[in-house]
């Protein structure tokens, strides 16, 4: 039978002969002057629905799970063979191999249903495992985003502690460094003063000894001289008085030159003392710079290290986010195949069979087969000549034996026209005989039912 049409279409009688018979004659139209009124017997088609086991998906097992990955065989995760992001639920088809246990069963034969009416349940137990395994891997990998939005937080607060760290470095080497210039300029001071000091010194030590030569001539002088004043000197020789007083002079000299001596060792001490704390302070602010600048260096190298941590956790996080969006499709199909457990009746009708409690059937089996409401359908056979007379969506009517005389015929058209003509079936209840070729016709009541496989006449009112 070929697919439904529901534009009207006139057969020709030359060309159903031809593919019924293998003629090759050419014939006139048929409805050009076909005579209405065909009676044919057909039988009343068994419209039943087999509802099936539904094919389900089956989580993978992973028999490395628990172990570290050091320890796991074959190198291989519950993620590695599907590329699946860890923690994504991996379902695997189990085609006819896996077979489902019936839970239970919501109708029995003879019932009627409703489309969309549980039939039956299949031991979703694995299932429901598998959707706690995918909630918890999604809410495993919906609990890292902000672990990883803290550990970038926690880098951030880290480079604002050495940036701030790496400002007071900076200043403490640029005090540093203008101490050492001060440092330096006093140093070099001191060191002019000394020298300068140093100068009065040797200045002092000779005007001492020139003051203790003189003191030294003065004496034998004053040794010499008579010690009479009365005795006449010769002219230009000073007397005893004159050198005495000299000595004195010569003398007072000699103890302020001894006086600045002791204040020039006092102040060249000082100076010592005063250049080697600046030279201590220089060796150590030497020693202070160095350690800030190997500071700074440490803190450059910890920027940059943290600066590579942040890259490589934001990335983490990119790739966790989209973790959690495939983790949110795992539950979904997990949910998904476990609603699957549940069986819906696709039509409304009685049902005729259906698996008892505790069957195991694979995927594909018959779990119930119902027999649908509504039109019913008529198959009848026709003779090609017969064929010829009749098209698409003409009314029929149909009268059952079981009919009163008095009742009305069903309304009726016909539904389908073979394209051609074959042997009819030995059981099909037909006048024609059943090693004569004939071509199938569908006839559907408007909104009757009939009992299914009965026979029942029809009426062919034939093309309008």
């Amino acid at each position: 039978m070929t697919a439904r049409s529901r534009r009207p279409v006139c057969r020709s009688a030359h060309l159903l002969l031809a593919v019924a018979l293998g003629a090759g004659a050419v014939g006139m139209s048929a409805c050009s002057g076909a005579a209405p009124g065909l009676t044919v017997v057909g039988t009343v088609e068994d419209a039943i629905t087999v509802v099936a086991v539904p094919a389900i998906a089956m989580p993978s097992v992973d028999l490395n799970a628990g172990f570290p990955p050091a320890l796991q065989t074959g190198g291989s995760t519950g993620s590695s063979a599907s590329g699946a992001l860890p923690g994504s639920p991996v379902l695997s088809l189990t085609g006819l191999g896996g077979v489902w246990r019936v839970a239970t069963t919501a109708v029995r034969e003879g019932a009627r249903v409703s489309a969309g009416e549980t039939i039956a349940t299949l031991d979703d137990g694995i299932l429901a495992a598998q959707v706690r395994a995918a909630e918890a891997g999604a809410a495993t990998a919906a609990a890292a985003v902000p672990v990883l939005t803290d550990r970038i937080a926690e880098v951030d607060e880290k480079h604002r502690e050495l940036t701030d760290k790496r400002s007071q470095l900076t200043d403490a080497l640029a005090t540093i460094t203008s101490t050492q210039s001060t440092l330096a300029a006093n140093r070099a001071g001191l060191v002019a003063n000394r020298a300068t000091l140093q100068a009065n010194r040797a200045g002092l030590v000779t005007t001492r000894t020139g003051l203790l030569a003189t003191q030294d001539r003065l004496r034998a002088l004053l040794a010499s001289l008579p010690a009479d004043p009365s005795v006449p000197l010769p002219p230009g020789t000073p007397t005893r008085a004159e050198v005495t007083a000299q000595l004195a002079a010569i003398a007072s000299g000699i103890a302020s030159a001894d006086a600045g001596l002791t204040k020039a060792d006092a102040g060249l001490a000082t100076m010592g003392a005063g250049l080697a704390k600046v030279d201590a302070g220089l060796t150590q602010l030497k020693t202070k710079a160095a350690q800030v600048r190997t500071g700074l260096s440490n803190i450059a190298s910890g920027r940059a290290a943290l600066a590579d941590a942040r890259s490589l956790l934001v990335d983490t996080q990119a790739i966790a986010r989209i973790a959690v969006d495939t983790a949110a499709i795992g539950v979904t199909l997990a949910r998904q195949q476990q609603a699957l457990a549940t069986v819906t009746a696709p039509v409304t009708g009685v049902v005729v069979a259906v698996a008892d409690v505790g069957d195991l059937l694979a995927p594909g089996a018959v779990l119930a087969t119902i027999r649908a409401d509504g039109p019913a359908t008529v198959r009848a056979w026709l003779a090609p000549d017969q064929v010829s007379r009749v098209c698409l969506a003409d009314p029929a009517r149909i009268r059952g034996d079981w009919m009163a005389g008095n009742a009305a015929a069903l309304p009726a058209s016909i539904s389908a026209i073979g394209d051609r003509a074959d042997y009819p079936p030995s059981f099909t209840v037909t006048d024609e005989v059943h090693l004569t070729r004939a071509v199938p016709v569908d006839v559907t009541t408007a909104h009757d039912p009939l009992p299914a496989g009965v026979p029942v006449q029809v009426t062919l009112l034939g093309c309008r």
